[in-house]
């Protein structure tokens, strides 16, 4: 594995991230005892101890009987330990991702509605999803296929997924390549679609739950890219959303130093020249997106460090899509400074979409 050097994060580095962490469903008061923390506690060995605290408290409430209180605990130590390691590039990233992943195994059973586990091989390795029905769901009914970023994951979906089963709709997540759990196998790869059609050829064989002409993908920061690839290169989709996504990667210079580190980091990169490179041949949609033909929301803060010209270069490629463009004036990377309006309006929108 390559080590990257990297000064520990100030707090105000961390704070940045607040807003993401918050809705994301960290407690408000594990973040002010973070800020607050002894300076001899890193970042990271707070989180994992936050981690560590949740699993015993799942522990004694499945002792006690209180299963969904159980899977609550259980996920918010997944999260504690997801927020542990995303600033890191060295060996603490894998020790929290393993322990996100692990925490999360536990949590699913427990969800309410429960979570199902799916690998679905694909060359030589597999993909690790979770699939989530609509509590009483009669007969087949729409699912959205969930995209995590550069280094966003499958467990940080949840409170996401329950807007959209609230709303009729099951959900699918799932770690692509340079994500989460298959980072082991496949890095950061152009052809991220295969993987979303691999998806799918699982969920149309679910005749008796999955209602396969009503399937739609939305993606998160990079999986905001990946999600306008995946829907301009397989029909099977019949909506999209680009939830602070990209068009392309050629404007390598509006990245913060820490993003560039993460690029570096996902696509296993010696040194960040080469991680240039390679992200600029693996990340542009411009040559598919003509493919793009279904109803497509877009959702883009002015003050994202993504500049806002992608927003335009989505308009000139995307020329057989129906675009519905939410520009947010005050918004920051996707938006999680806004709380949880334009989270609803997204699943709002995916529900009129896919159920009526």
């Amino acid at each position: 594995m390559t080590t990257v050097t990297q000064q520990t994060p100030t707090p105000e580095q961390e704070m940045l991230n607040w807003g993401r962490l918050l809705m994301d469903g960290l407690p408000f008061a594990d973040l002010i005892a973070a800020r607050d923390r002894d300076p001899d506690v890193t970042w990271f060995d707070y989180w994992m101890q936050r981690s560590d605290e949740y699993e015993a408290m799942g522990d004694a409430a499945l002792a006690g009987g209180h299963s969904i209180t159980a899977g609550y605990w259980f996920w918010v130590g997944s999260m504690a330990a997801q927020y542990a390691q995303f600033l890191w590039f060295d060996e603490r990233r894998p020790r929290g991702q393993k322990r996100k992943a692990e925490l999360y195994h536990r949590a699913a059973p427990l969800l309410d509605p429960p979570a199902l586990r799916v690998d679905l091989p694909i060359d030589q390795t597999t993909i690790i999803g979770y699939l989530r029905l609509p509590k009483g769901a009669e007969g087949p009914v729409p699912c959205a296929v969930l995209l995590g970023g550069l280094e966003s994951t499958k467990e940080e979906s949840y409170l996401f997924e329950n807007l959209l089963l609230e709303r009729g709709i099951a959900t699918f997540t799932f770690d692509g390549p340079g994500q989460g759990e298959m980072f082991d196998d496949v890095a950061l790869a152009g052809d991220y679609e295969r993987y979303t059609s691999r998806i799918l050829d699982h969920l149309v064989t679910l005749t008796d739950t999955i209602a396969s002409d009503r399937i739609g993908v939305v993606g998160r920061s990079l999986g905001g890219h990946y999600a306008l690839r995946a829907a301009s290169m397989d029909d099977r989709f019949r909506a999209c959303v680009s939830w602070g996504g990209f068009v392309q990667m050629d404007d390598w210079d509006f990245e913060y130093p820490m993003t560039k580190l993460s690029w570096k980091y996902v696509t296993k990169s010696p040194d960040l020249k080469t991680a240039q490179a390679r992200v600029r041949d693996a990340i542009d949609v411009r040559p598919v997106l003509s493919g793009l033909t279904v109803p497509t929301y877009v959702l883009h803060g002015a003050k994202d460090e993504t500049p806002i010209s992608e927003v335009e270069l989505l308009r000139k490629y995307a020329v057989n899509a129906p675009l519905v463009i939410d520009i947010e004036p005050e918004g920051d990377h996707c938006c999680h400074n806004l709380g949880p309006a334009p989270r609803l309006r997204m699943a709002d929108w995916v529900a009129d979409q896919l159920t009526h």
